[in-house]
């Protein structure tokens, strides 16, 4: 336990006792017993109801939140963020990415069908089935992809898809 966490106990002792006093003041009519006298009773409690209220509301439009239940969805939320990021970084292989990057921007890209070129394939398939790229009409993979010796560029039978570009933002590639 960190010195912060062993102060806090006192601080809610201190304000309780704080808030007691002053309503046994207010009790004894050495203080009136009006909206005040209420609000100093309610602080005195306030420390210890923290846990079951996540804000409260005083008279004369006083608002009180609770910052360790903030703190907690904060670290909840950071939590999902995270997740979420690392199932956005994992979606696609790194080679998926590069041949999507290399599509969005117009990079040369040319391929030659040779011992690899069904990995190449597949990796299209992918991510045409993911929506991420789709093929012009009249072009894909076997026409890009044709077994007679010549390169051909990539981007002349792919396009990025909006969910492509969407994704390629997520990565902060655009």
């Amino acid at each position: 336990m960190n010195s912060s966490q062993n102060n806090i106990p006192t601080t809610k002792i201190i304000i309780s006792l704080t808030g007691i006093v002053f309503s046994v003041l207010h009790s004894a009519k050495v203080l009136t017993f009006d909206t005040q006298g209420l609000i100093l009773i309610i602080i005195a409690f306030l420390p210890w109801l923290a846990g079951i209220l996540s804000k409260a509301e005083l008279p004369g439009g006083w608002k009180l939140e609770f910052i360790q239940q903030i703190k907690e969805e904060q670290i909840r939320q950071k939590t999902e963020i995270e997740q979420l990021k690392f199932l956005i970084e994992g979606f696609i292989t790194d080679s998926e990415l590069n041949i999507i990057r290399k599509i969005y921007f117009k990079e040369p890209f040319l391929v030659k069908v040779d011992d690899t070129s069904h990995f190449f394939s597949n990796e299209l398939d992918r991510l045409r089935k993911l929506g991420l790229i789709a093929n012009f009409d009249g072009k894909g993979r076997r026409t890009l992809l044709q077994n007679d010796g010549q390169k051909r560029e990539v981007g002349e039978h792919f396009y990025i898809t909006d969910k492509g570009r969407t994704y390629l933002q997520f990565r902060g590639i655009i």
